[in-house]
């Protein structure tokens, strides 16, 4: 079976990103609007979280090295993605302080430059993903970091909200690209 936590928890994410970007966009202040979001966020936060699970229990790298870094670090990238997306959507719910979310996506920021810089070492001479893979999953992960900046950004207001549109649609698409690339859907 193709690698289905990352397609999982990518689905996911991509449906979150992208339902987000566009009420960014439209940026009303319908109460009702936020709550839907946040329903819909939080969906995907504990569809991210189950995958992190099942990134370990069912060790679909393999258990031998780099498989097995490989998918602990995917594992613990998720499980924080995980808990950012299961925050925003309980703060949207309850109108909570968003600068929280903001101050959370910092941290996530961390693990997710140590795991893009970490896969280029322990892709050496192509051990995890091909060529072609291995450039999305590393274009996709840059896409995230513009996610992370632009919501501690646009939370401490130092950004406008369809900046951060443009990166959590953009993060959404390539996400979808990578859901079926480089979890072994569609082979390239």
């Amino acid at each position: 079976m193709a690698l289905a936590p990352v397609a999982f928890a990518i689905s996911a994410f991509s449906v979150a990103a992208i339902i987000s970007g566009i009420n960014l966009r439209s940026s009303g202040k319908d109460k009702t609007s936020a709550k839907t979001l946040g329903v819909i966020v939080t969906l995907a936060g504990l569809a991210i979280f189950i995958s992190s699970l099942l990134m370990i229990v069912t060790t679909p790298y393999g258990t031998g090295y780099p498989a097995s870094n490989v998918q602990l670090m995917f594992s613990l990238l998720m499980l924080i993605f995980s808990f950012v997306w299961i925050t925003f959507g309980m703060t949207l719910l309850y109108n909570w302080d968003m600068k929280f979310i903001g101050d959370m996506t910092m941290v996530l920021f961390v693990f997710n430059l140590i795991t893009i810089i970490a896969l280029g070492f322990w892709n050496a001479n192509y051990a995890v993903y091909s060529l072609i893979d291995f450039i999305i999953v590393e274009v996709t992960l840059f896409s995230y970091l513009l996610d992370e900046v632009g919501f501690f950004a646009l939370t401490h207001g130092k950004m406008k909200a369809g900046i951060q549109a443009n990166f959590l649609i953009s993060s959404g698409v390539l996400s979808i690209l990578l859901a079926v690339t480089a979890s072994g859907i569609i082979p390239l």
